[in-house]
């Protein structure tokens, strides 16, 4: 009977726009929510009997709730150096229990973390963020991790980085020996430059570079490596070429210390390993001698004295770096961003958090700016995509057509009250 099916369709009606009216009351409570996206709702027809010349049957509405998970919110400038945000596609992936082996792995682009009592980082949802933990040279600890999934991925936690300190590793040196105090027949004293290094504990330490002229042969020199307590702990002589192309350049260097493309490695009096660069032979990108002062040129020593963590900062590609009041600057995580083909195909959760589904395609993880993944934006959060003058809009839309199908079953009401009154 059409009657009775348009009341029907008057109900599907009212059903259909209380979901809207419902998707609209969560899209305005939640325009400040970071990282919210806006639900929409849109109709399809519903045909129950295909209409003929003669008869029509209603049908009614469905209603289809869909989330704009890849519509883009603003950005917005924050304090807190760990408060994210993704300028571009992409998702951080977090979890709901930080270092346990049972966790479970969502994507969000809500990036408002802070530190946890344990130090771990946690949005203001209650999930955990994810990356690669680092090496000091900036390699990931796992070799080569799978970007296909998240089982290589750990709790980022910056609570362990109170203090650190780097031995000296590597010193280079380059600098020019004055070729007129050579072969004068006379005693002269020696040329010295001090540098301080940095001992497995943070301590400081003096190295000595002592430069010995030979008196008797011109171009001659000794070098005598001098640890901090006066133990002597190499020595290395050089020849230098007077004529030609070359002049000034080593033509000979002679030591007992292991010594390869310029490098010679010392072993200090606590046994640490240095190796210490003055510069091969033919070359001029280390010591040379011409006739002039004693003058260091370079002297670089790596390594650092113990220090306290300051803060962390993160880069665009999502490097994390720990920087040190000794100004030590340690990358310690990357963390990398989740893309999927279908970014509304996602599945919600509480606390604006996605799983990924049939209709988004697999999940991979990438480096941030690499393949189609946006930025990393270290002090700033993304600001819900809800625009409150399109829902108010929408909401007047949705109370006039909730109340025009309310109307429809009223009239049918009324209808069906006058085919009573007729049996009467």
């Amino acid at each position: 009977m059409s009657l009775l099916g348009a009341m029907r369709a008057g109900v599907a009606g009212l059903k259909a726009q209380s979901i809207k009216f419902g998707a609209i009351a969560d899209n305005i409570t939640n325009s400040s929510t970071v990282g919210y996206k806006r639900a929409a709702v849109d109709f399809t027809t519903m045909v129950t009997q295909s209409p003929s010349q003669t008869n029509y049957t209603a049908g009614g509405v469905l209603p289809s709730v869909r989330q704009e998970i890849g519509k883009e919110g603003s950005l917005i400038t924050s304090s807190n150096a760990t408060d994210l945000a993704v300028g571009g596609r992409g998702f951080f992936v977090v979890s709901n229990n930080p270092g346990a082996g049972d966790r479970t792995f969502s994507l969000t682009r809500a990036g408002s973390f802070i530190p946890d009592k344990n130090g771990n980082l946690v949005n203001s949802a209650g999930y955990y963020l994810e990356g690669f933990s680092l090496n000091m040279d900036g390699t990931t600890t796992v070799a080569a991790p799978s970007l296909d999934t998240f089982n290589d991925m750990e709790t980022v936690n910056i609570g362990d980085l109170g203090f650190a300190g780097q031995p000296t590793a590597n010193i280079d040196f380059a600098a020019n020996l004055p070729q007129q105090l050579t072969g004068t027949g006379t005693p002269t004293a020696p040329v010295e430059t001090s540098m301080t290094y940095f001992d497995p504990l943070g301590a400081s330490r003096r190295l000595t570079l002592e430069w010995q002229p030979d008196i008797a042969n011109p171009n001659e020199w000794t070098l005598n490596i001098t640890d901090y307590d006066g133990t002597n702990i190499g020595t290395v002589d050089y020849e230098f070429n007077d004529t030609g192309a070359l002049a000034g350049s080593p033509s000979n260097i002679t030591t007992a210390l292991p010594f390869a493309d310029g490098v010679a490695t010392l072993t200090t009096v606590d046994g640490q390993n240095i190796d210490l660069r003055l510069g091969d032979v033919g070359t001029f990108n280390g010591v040379v001698q011409f006739v002039g002062d004693y003058s260091p040129n370079r002297m670089n020593v790596d390594g650092a004295q113990i220090g306290q963590l300051q803060r962390v900062e993160i880069d665009e590609k999502g490097v994390m770096f720990a920087i040190f009041n000794n100004g030590e600057r340690t990358p310690i995580y990357k963390v990398p961003l989740a893309d999927v083909p279908n970014a509304n195909g996602l599945v919600s959760d509480d606390g604006n958090v996605f799983q990924a589904s049939q209709g988004s395609g697999a999940v991979r993880l990438w480096d941030a700016l690499s393949g189609p993944t946006g930025e990393i934006v270290s002090n700033a959060l993304e600001a819900s995509n809800v625009d409150i003058a399109e829902e108010l809009t929408e909401l007047i839309q949705t109370q006039r057509a909730y109340s025009s199908n309310a109307k429809i079953f009223q009239a049918g009401d009324e209808m069906m009250t006058e085919l009573s009154r007729l049996k009467r």
